[in-house]
């Protein structure tokens, strides 16, 4: 490949993650008016060999810029996770046309929020229920009996759900401790829809319970780091 071409992994709603190059991208203004950027939507025209797993990219013609994005290094950093999550975790292939319109609404989202922490726990809940993990806040995981917030409660974060105190006594202290704020903050947020986000309140000391319980959950359940939280982290602090 050349220095004017353009390797990419891809978000598409037909078809999920691809690999795809764009042959001469960064000299063809006629072809491509625009480089591959994140936090963009574009709509592209393919060529593939049969005998290839790479898609030639024809087109690429930009349909879309979350600019409000782009201005803020902290919602630039929780989209860097929206991508990365996504490339990790849906497979080659694979259309997740639900996925792919709730991921735009996040970037839409994200554009107009002041406070972030709240769509940053929403997101993680909610791009883990697409992929078949969701978590369960309502119901002891062992006992199936409805949880009461102002508990010993804990997280398992290996069975993605809460262990009650009593079950606790046999299964041993598994997990991680969640108090009642917390513990209703991720209700919330699981059976919310992302129009209510926005009014949420999340303190600090509520943040720095609920950041590790979801992260340990994600890759436990990914059974891979997501670097860009990392990175998230430290923005946000």
């Amino acid at each position: 490949y050349g220095e004017s071409d353009q390797i990419a992994r891809l978000f598409l709603k037909e078809a999920g993650v691809i690999s795809a190059i764009a042959k001469g991208i960064k000299r063809s203004k006629r072809r491509f008016p625009h480089h591959l950027e994140p936090f963009r939507v574009y709509s592209f025209k393919f060529r593939k060999k049969p005998t290839q797993n790479l898609y030639w990219i024809q087109t690429a013609d930009q349909v879309a810029i979350f600019t409000g994005i782009m201005e803020d290094i902290r919602k630039i950093a929780l989209g860097n996770f929206f991508s990365e999550i996504i490339l990790k975790a849906v497979k080659e292939g694979h259309p997740q046309p639900d996925l792919y319109s709730f991921i735009l609404s996040l970037y839409r989202s994200l554009e107009q929020v002041e406070e972030i922490t709240p769509l940053w726990f929403y997101s993680e809940i909610h791009i883990m229920r697409f992929l078949g993990f969701l978590p369960n806040f309502e119901t002891c995981l062992r006992c199936k009996t409805p949880i009461l917030r102002d508990e010993a409660n804990r997280f398992d974060p290996s069975h993605g759900g809460i262990i009650c105190p009593r079950c606790q006594l046999d299964a041993g202290k598994v997990g991680i401790n969640i108090g009642s704020e917390e513990l209703g903050i991720l209700q919330f947020l699981k059976n919310s829809p992302i129009q209510a986000v926005s009014r949420l309140r999340i303190t600090k000391n509520a943040r720095t319970v609920i950041e590790p319980i979801l992260k340990a959950f994600i890759t436990y359940q990914l059974e891979q780091p997501i670097k860009s939280l990392s990175f998230l982290k430290e923005v946000m602090e």
